[in-house]
């Protein structure tokens, strides 16, 4: 005879919260529980399925082979939970929806103004949180389910998030203008083996746009010479406002003519120079009509704004 089982939601995320801490006594700390009514209400979940969810190992507490079961079961049961909560919220008429995305602070000078402005012509109710932040910081919360999407380069995990190319961003030099009477410069374009001596302002190859402009350099044929190196643009834009060296820049920064004064900005000849831009959201999250919509705004005024 089949066993059936009546456990409710608090169980599984007492069950996955165990897991996850390898403790009881801590997992009772995470669920504002005592140890002892955690440990009784395991025992009873146990005794019902009739099979033990967790042995002691070396590390703490972990899922047997029926807990590793459950526990991915479970897990899977709170996501196709979690759905349903914001369908049916989406539902709920006249209620206040929060839209929560994430964009570098450059990129969101140029996007937010006209597509925030559209978005509020057609769901005036909403409330939108944008969270201005470096990419290492936005993938973060966006792992952490603080951000609904992000605008920035695609995520490597395409298991968890679908990354939905927008653009390719071209990426231009940024010369400082004290350097132009020695490069003597033709047009609007460089060829970049013409400044295979002079000093660059770089970012660490390890970052997208570090690379890219690594492998720019070798395929015109050169090693730069790296005077610096930083970790953002605006840092690598501001030390060559400085007459310090070369840097590389996304064509973003050139429209808004940053340190336009003292920096010259030119594209780059005979070498394929862009970065991806895409919309980065996960796969598994249920997307309400605001949301819907919003992303729909970015799908079409980013390559117009954009002049592409």
């Amino acid at each position: 005879m089949q066993r059936r089982c009546r456990m409710n939601w608090n169980q599984l995320r007492y069950v996955l919260t165990i897991a996850e801490e390898k403790s009881i006594t801590r997992a009772a700390q995470r669920l504002y529980l005592t140890q002892p009514s955690l440990s009784l209400s395991l025992k009873a979940l146990e005794e019902e399925l009739g099979t033990p969810l967790f042995t002691r190992g070396p590390d703490g507490l972990e899922p047997t082979y029926a807990g590793s079961l459950f526990c991915a079961w479970a897990a899977e049961t709170d996501i196709s939970f979690g759905r349903l909560n914001d369908k049916l919220s989406d539902i709920a008429s006249g209620r206040r929806q929060l839209l929560r995305l994430g964009v570098s602070p450059h990129r969101g000078n140029l996007l937010l103004p006209t597509i925030l402005s559209a978005f509020y012509r057609q769901f005036p109710s909403c409330e939108v949180h944008t969270v201005e932040l470096s990419t290492t910081l936005l993938r973060l919360q966006l792992d952490a389910k603080q951000l609904d999407f992000i605008v920035d380069v695609p995520s490597p995990d395409t298991v968890t998030y679908c990354n939905e190319l927008l653009l390719n961003e071209p990426i231009l030099l940024a010369v400082p203008r004290s350097f132009l009477p020695r490069i003597q410069p033709q047009s609007g374009a460089l060829e970049l083996n013409a400044l295979s001596g002079e000093p660059f302002i770089l970012l660490p190859p390890e970052q997208m746009l570090g690379g890219i402009c690594q492998k720019m350099c070798e395929q015109a044929g050169f090693l730069p010479d790296l005077r610096l190196q930083c970790s953002s643009v605006e840092r690598a834009l501001s030390l060559a406002a400085q007459q310090l060296g070369i840097t590389f820049a996304p064509l973003i920064f050139a429209q808004r003519q940053f340190y336009g004064e003292e920096l010259c900005y030119f594209h780059i000849a005979r070498v394929e120079t862009s970065r991806p831009l895409a919309l980065v959201y996960p796969r598994s999250s249920y997307q309400s009509a605001p949301l819907k919509a919003m992303l729909e705004l970015f799908r079409i005024q980013v390559p117009k704004l954009y002049g592409l």
